[in-house]
């Protein structure tokens, strides 16, 4: 029989749920992506190691520090694709018209320069208390891939999607890659 080794610290801090998907050209801009799956973030660095003569390794601190937030878009949408993947795509909105309706069309190819966005993800508790990831300087990791499920399948059509954070050199020091924020897990100090 297995014995407990510890008990729960603060259960205002074990998270529940899923999350909200935001992207954007600033904080201000944030647009919800909707229906997704498999959200995530994960944080990533090289580790800087210099070797002594007479003491070996000595770790020297990080460099290529990287934070990416990610999931499988069920919401196709091509306007919301086009914003995220910052600018090397064309939208266009094409009439009706001779008994066709109306479209919208994603055109890419020859633009190859990204502008970043700000990505944001948010979980929120039973009482609307958010969690928060926001990664300040983000630029798609991969070109669009629709994988598109059998025909007699419950699951529609998504696409992954995953944005790479840079540090954002025009933030102050200690704040240039991303930022949590918990309003959940707080403990009342009065």
């Amino acid at each position: 029989m297995g014995r407990n080794m510890t008990t729960v610290q603060q259960r205002s801090t074990i998270r529940f749920g899923s999350a909200k998907f935001e992207v954007g050209e600033d904080e201000e801009t944030l647009v919800d992506l909707g229906a997704m799956r498999g959200i995530g973030f994960e944080e990533s660095w090289d580790e800087i190691k210099v070797m002594s003569d007479n003491a070996g390794e000595i770790s020297a601190g990080i460099r290529n520090h990287k934070a990416s937030i990610k999931g499988d878009l069920m919401e196709i949408n091509l306007k919301t694709l086009a914003m995220l993947r910052g600018g090397i795509d064309k939208l266009e909105e094409i009439p009706a018209a001779e008994g066709k309706k109306a479209a919208i069309q994603l055109l890419s190819g020859g633009l190859s320069t990204f502008s970043p966005r700000v990505v944001k993800i948010t979980n929120y508790n039973d009482a609307n208390e958010a969690f928060s990831i926001t990664i300040f300087k983000a630029t798609t990791a991969s070109g669009i891939s629709i994988t598109f499920p059998e025909a007699d399948g419950e699951d529609p059509a998504m696409t992954p999607i995953e944005m790479v954070g840079s540090v954002d050199v025009n933030r102050d020091l200690g704040e240039q890659l991303f930022a949590i924020r918990d309003e959940q897990g707080v403990v009342p100090t009065v």
